[in-house]
């Protein structure tokens, strides 16, 4: 079969075998995936694979299955349109995963949609359930609003009652945002947002932020956080400094008792990953049902193969 590997900071096409199904995994050929930040990093040789991973790029895919494993008892069948969060190999003709990371495509959604959930909603809502255990009286301050990571938690925070400040780098990324629940949008290039967080929240701050920038950022954040926040750190996409840098700041962590709280998600156990994707189906299943969608931001087509 086709697939996409990185070799030399680029990304190639290549054949290798269709991987053989495991005791309680599906087979499931691939209609549609999405690139991710974690694949134009590993693309680039900035980012491998975890152990044991395969090193076809691809965190998230749709399609349909076309073989069970022997000891799947999920009730997932042969023919079923399905989404699938993966470590890796989504960018194939084929690719075999656990069943308990596999979710059937809501009615309605196409398989371009599909692929589209995974990676970047099983991220938000970890971030924000299970890490930050969010909830109605809640303020999030949300970096990279515009991202899909950052679109997503947007629309969770709606749901779960809390208000939404949303910070990003140009003006139609913060109309989008605010068309998806944000209460609050600041042009990062326009000023200090740390100070506008302040205004609106009466001085008290963001009880939630959820960071997906780091280093630069830590000054601002820690202005803007309340007192008792948890800070969520998920991402470096603004780089690192040396630790004695960043223990200025340690003082004021710990004056305002700040809670820094780091997540990932690929490198994740598959039971980890199997308990987030129940939890994610059990809280979004109602509100598909009642004609709620989940709003992909944009969708831009390449076709691999």
């Amino acid at each position: 079969m086709k697939v996409v590997k990185a070799k030399d900071g680029k990304c190639c096409l290549t054949q290798v075998p269709v991987p053989e199904v495991g005791p309680r995994e599906v087979l499931i050929k691939v209609y549609a995936t999405a690139l991710n930040r974690a694949d134009t990093l590993q693309a680039a040789g900035k980012y491998p694979p975890p152990p044991g991973t395969t090193d076809v790029l691809g965190l998230e895919a749709s399609g349909e299955i076309v073989d069970v494993g022997p000891q799947c008892v999920n009730g997932l069948k042969e023919g079923d349109k399905v989404m699938a969060l993966l470590a890796g190999g989504g960018y194939a003709e084929f690719v075999a995963v656990d069943e308990r990371q596999v979710m059937r495509i809501p009615q309605g959604y196409s398989f371009k949609l599909g692929a589209a959930i995974p990676e970047t909603w099983l991220t938000a809502f970890q971030l924000l359930h299970l890490v930050a255990k969010i909830n109605e009286t809640d303020t999030v301050l949300i970096h990279a609003a515009g991202s899909g990571v950052g679109t997503a938690a947007t629309q969770l925070c709606r749901i779960a009652g809390a208000t939404v400040i949303a910070t990003a780098g140009s003006d139609e990324k913060l109309e989008k945002a605010k068309e998806l629940g944000a209460s609050f949008c600041f042009n990062r290039k326009e000023g200090a947002w740390e100070e506008k967080v302040l205004e609106v929240t009466n001085g008290k701050g963001a009880t939630v932020i959820l960071d997906c920038i780091g280093y630069p950022y830590v000054p601002q954040n820690l202005q803007a956080i309340a007192r008792d926040g948890r800070w969520i750190l998920y991402g470096l996409m603004g780089g690192v400094k040396e630790e004695k840098e960043f223990q200025v700041n340690l003082r004021t962590i710990l004056m305002k008792r700040v809670q820094l709280l780091a997540s990932t998600l690929r490198a994740r156990s598959i039971e980890y990953k199997a308990d987030l994707v129940t939890k994610f189906i059990t809280h979004t299943s109602e509100r598909l049902k009642s004609g709620e969608n989940m709003i992909i931001y944009k969708i831009i087509t390449i076709v691999l193969f």
